[in-house]
């Protein structure tokens, strides 16, 4: 067997995971009062990392939650990717036409700019993820001025650049990563019906007056608590002193009760960013495939990327018996069509290797989980694509959970639970749009823009 991938010193290695704990939270009904649990009842900092967060009901009842802490003296810092956000349609989110379904939605959900000045009166220090290369951040830590020569020496950047990594911590003590974003299709009240298509289920509740007339995401986020909190801070305290933030050193964990959420043996992060230096995601996802001998499960939204695919292959060529499961997106509810085109590309060399794809059917799942062999784990916000899985694109974070007991629960929740959901393609089954590629995917894939 293969010798474990172990994590980089600038990933924030962390030996003390016996006292980990972990939760997969998954759809916003269940993420949402959590969160504000945690965040309500804040007593010393609260540091909140996204890539969309948009000026709706839901980002609103947030910032409610950020000012009301800070005004009660927490120091509160955020970082939000101001630009995107205000183009989130482009990405296509679908939030500007989802709010206008919103009979008791009367703003413009991509206009920021009135959100931000809220939280910032309220004490709230907020700043954007749109690096500028030129400056060096104002400290003296001696690694993250070298982070920020590396970023500025290496790095081809460009306009679809982001910071993907969705972070949460709480005093020093709750950490939350994973996939959704703040919106009112990732975050909600009001479970939906994953029988009933997604946009048909929004446009019936506005017909009928009922809340949340939304177009929902299957979407999670996982609550860690124990010493790798400390570890996801240190990802979050990196950006924050790179876009211009104060350096508050280490976060001192403050209060606490017993933790919550399933024990887990070990637990590391890690991260990439934009830079020369090889993608540390990329190579845990490549050991943990090569190293399986029994199962994987992988639910990913834009699983293309082919360091993946071919690994995925040579597992299960080597191993007739592994069980590998994939569930992604179907075409009619993949908020991208050229990333679905991309992923559709590589289904013959799945399906002749034995590998089961499944497409989620009726709303568009945006989880980003893994599980092998029923031991490991790995949750955060990494597509499997370029952007997320090239040397020098994206910020991204994800979280290595070593545990039986919690990966199986993830089997249990979400694979099992989401084949039901979806359906299993054949070889002879595929379309002749799921065989041939559009020639806009090869431009875009050629530019590593998907």
């Amino acid at each position: 067997m293969r010798a474990r991938l172990a994590p980089l010193s600038r990933e924030g290695r962390t030996d003390r995971a016996s006292t980990t704990h972990a939760e997969n939270v998954v759809d916003g009904h269940r993420v949402l009062p959590a969160l504000v649990e945690d965040l309500s009842g804040a007593r010393s900092s609260i540091h909140l990392s996204f890539f969309l967060f948009f000026n709706d009901p839901i980002g609103q009842a947030l910032a409610d939650v950020l000012c009301a802490r800070a005004r009660a003296g927490v120091a509160v810092r955020m970082l939000i990717n101001k630009a995107k956000t205000e183009k989130g349609d482009p990405f296509s989110t679908g939030e500007r036409e989802m709010m206008e379904h919103d009979p008791g939605f009367h703003e413009d959900p991509m206009d920021v700019d009135p959100l931000i000045e809220r939280l910032c009166d309220a004490g709230v220090r907020v700043h954007d993820t749109d690096l500028d290369f030129d400056r060096d951040p104002p400290t003296s830590d001696p690694s993250l001025v070298e982070q920020a020569r590396l970023i500025r020496e290496t790095s081809r950047m460009d306009i679809a650049h982001v910071d993907h990594r969705k972070i949460v911590v709480v005093d020093g003590r709750v950490a939350w990563i994973g996939s959704a974003n703040v919106g009112a299709q990732y975050l909600f009240r009001i479970p939906f019906d994953p029988g009933v298509d997604g946009k048909e289920e929004g446009d019936r509740a506005a017909r009928e007056g009922r809340p949340e007339p939304w177009w929902k995401w299957h979407d999670g986020l996982v609550r860690l608590e124990g010493p790798v909190v400390a570890d996801v801070d240190a990802a979050f305290r990196e950006r924050w002193v790179l876009d211009g933030g104060d350096d508050y050193g280490r976060v001192e964990r403050v209060g606490g009760g017993p933790p919550r959420g399933i024990p887990v043996e070990r637990a590391d992060v890690f991260k990439n960013q934009p830079d020369s230096t090889p993608n540390a995601i990329r190579r845990l996802f490549l050991e943990c495939i090569g190293s399986a001998r029994e199962s994987i499960f992988i639910e990913n939204p834009y699983l293309y990327h082919p360091a993946i695919v071919e690994a995925l292959v040579a597992a299960r060529r080597a191993n007739p018996s592994l069980r590998v499961d994939l569930i992604v997106p179907g075409m009619a509810w993949n908020d991208s069509e050229f990333s679905q085109d991309a992923m559709q590309h590589h289904y013959p060399a799945l399906l002749e290797a034995g590998v089961a794809v499944h497409e989620y059917q009726h709303h568009f799942t945006h989880l980003k989980l893994a599980t092998f062999d029923e031991r490991v784990a790995i949750v955060g916000s990494a597509n499997l694509n370029y952007r997320s899985l090239e040397d020098d694109n994206d910020f991204e974070l994800v979280a290595r959970l070593e545990g039986g007991e919690f990966a199986r629960r993830v089997n249990a929740e979400v694979r099992d639970v989401d084949l039901r959901h979806s359906r299993r393609l054949t070889r002879e089954g595929l379309t002749f749009r799921e065989r041939v590629r559009d020639p806009r995917t090869l431009l875009l894939l050629s530019r590593r823009l998907l």
